[in-house]
């Protein structure tokens, strides 16, 4: 069996791949590994990345028409034959969005895990995370300050990109087959969440080993393994840390795909995916997050006017409009 898991980074990804790797040792599955046998493993094993196991892992770039095997930010290499790859894996993660080329080899995989997590919750973490000594070494430079001024400047956009990979990934949901799971579902409710992720997976377990899956993936043992990449293990948080301002911005993005999703506006509440998702309600929702062209020119002048240095504007614009002509050669 080959698996996909999918989802906007900071959605609970590490846990959902945890459990799914978890099911498959308690089950007994082949486990198969491109990057394992991949000859950077000799170099790997000593960088010091975000989480434990993490050079182990395969991830999958999808993007400008090529895919890629990654090790975090660190390497990456474009793949010459997906099947081949595909083949070499029993577990691949992704964060890229439904595209031309993702529509072609989500297929070839038997089964598609789609975590989803609220926006709100995932701009504040991801905010933070842009600021650890891993992300800061090994990643793009974002020339923000600190984690307020990240969550501030770039709340709005990070919304706008949730929705449309939410979005994306739920509009091929019955054509690819895609099992969509909610990070506030499994923390609510594990035992059950855990039964139906079993039943698409068309794995059966008994008691013993589902409480050994629950141990191996509960936040304290994960914590303890990789205490850098894992804070809290809860959700909500957007309540007290969010300003009204904040909330204002994200609504006026994302409410219509809240509300689909089940996610109010004002409070905590467990989100839920309708059995029949009504296509036109999710065009709009997608819709909702595209700028318009007046909404080009006022992000500008948001840009223009917000807080940043000189120096930090400076550097955003040159990094803005060098990828614009990658993007078009």
């Amino acid at each position: 069996m080959s698996t996909l898991q999918a989802g906007v980074p900071k959605s609970g990804n590490y846990w959902l791949y945890s459990i799914i790797k978890n099911i498959f040792t308690e089950a007994e599955k082949e486990h198969r590994s491109f990057i394992q046998q991949h000859p950077i493993q000799e170099q790997a094993k000593n960088w010091q990345l975000s989480f434990a196991g993490q050079s182990s892992m395969d991830f999958l770039a999808m993007e400008g028409g090529k895919s890629y095997c990654r090790i975090s930010g660190v390497f990456k290499e474009e793949i010459a034959d997906i099947d081949n790859y595909i083949k070499h894996c029993s577990q691949v993660w992704t964060h890229s969005p439904l595209s031309s080329l993702s529509k072609s080899i989500l297929p070839k995989f038997n089964k598609i895990i789609y975590i989803i997590r609220d926006p709100r919750d995932v701009a504040i973490s991801y905010s933070k995370f842009a600021f650890t000594e891993h992300k800061l070494k090994n990643g793009s430079p974002h020339y923000e300050q600190n984690p307020e001024a990240y969550l501030e400047n770039r709340i709005e956009e990070m919304t706008r990109q949730w929705v449309q990979h939410v979005g994306g990934y739920l509009k091929y949901q019955t054509e690819l087959n895609i099992y969509p799971i909610f990070y506030e579902r499994l923390l609510n409710d594990f035992d059950s969440e855990l039964a139906q992720l079993l039943a698409y997976l068309e794995i059966e377990l008994d008691t013993v080993q589902i409480a050994q899956i629950k141990h191996n993936v509960a936040f304290k043992t994960m914590k303890q393994q990789s205490p850098k990449h894992l804070r809290k293990g809860s959700s909500g948080q957007w309540q007290e840390k969010l300003s009204n301002h904040q909330k204002q911005k994200i609504e006026q993005v994302a409410a219509p795909m809240l509300d689909l999703l089940g996610y109010s506006l004002n409070e905590r509440t467990i989100p839920y995916l309708p059995e029949r998702i009504n296509q036109a309600v999710l065009n709009h929702a997608i819709a909702t997050s595209e700028r318009s062209s007046l909404e080009q020119v006022q992000r500008f002048y948001q840009f223009l006017s917000s807080q940043r240095t000189i120096s930090a504007k400076a550097n955003l614009a040159k990094d803005w409009s060098l990828n614009k002509i990658k993007r078009l050669v």
